[in-house]
């Protein structure tokens, strides 16, 4: 990304979920398992996303839970260097998590909201959502005709974001018409890793 000039707004890398079906798979914290199943060569998952987001936009929050210290540990053995910060909540669940992120950080831009496990986006895909960051703007990549991750919400949406609770992200707002499709072709936008067998060969 040595080429890129950050693009405007705040990327949230939420990372406060339990990742419960990973553990009864595994008995391990998805986030700090191999982003691949070519376990030698493959860098942990949370480490293939924050290397991902760095310097993508103005600022970059990662959002941690408060009650997983290895996760955070790592964070903070890894997250600084690559100039992302670190934001410790207690969540009852992603939109809960989204609301309390917004609130800490606020942006006259807008967010790119970002989902910690899922490493295979591509690099092209990340600057594209980024450079769509605006007040007014609801964004989804889509591959194929269906909607991935990460989403742009634009600051206009803060109040609403600020609300939300438990589980219920922001779905509601994009059941709106107003949201922009952008078409890539990266099938990593649909990727995301819930069980140890989601994790690609390299």
């Amino acid at each position: 990304m040595s080429d890129w000039t950050p693009a405007a707004g705040c990327t949230l890398i939420l990372a406060a979920g339990q990742g419960q079906r990973y553990r009864q798979h595994s008995g391990e914290d998805k986030l700090l398992a191999p982003s691949s199943n070519a376990e030698s060569t493959s860098v942990p998952i949370l480490l293939a996303t924050l290397r991902a987001c760095a310097g993508l936009t103005e600022r970059c929050v990662l959002v941690l839970p408060d009650d997983q210290p290895a996760r955070l540990k790592f964070a903070e053995q890894h997250a600084p260097a690559l100039g992302i910060e670190l934001l410790c909540i207690s969540s009852n669940g992603l939109g809960h998590s989204l609301a309390q992120a917004v609130a800490a950080t606020g942006s006259s831009t807008g967010w790119l909201v970002v989902l910690a496990d899922m490493p295979y986006i591509q690099t092209a895909t990340w600057q594209r959502m980024a450079q769509a960051i605006q007040p007014h703007a609801l964004a989804a990549p889509t591959f194929q005709g269906r909607r991935g991750h990460p989403r742009i919400i634009g600051s206009h949406y803060a109040s609403y974001l600020r609300e939300l609770q438990g589980d219920q992200g922001a779905q509601e707002l994009f059941a709106l018409s107003a949201v922009q499709e952008i078409a890539v072709e990266d099938r990593g936008i649909l990727l995301d890793i819930d069980v140890p067998t989601d994790r690609l060969a390299p």
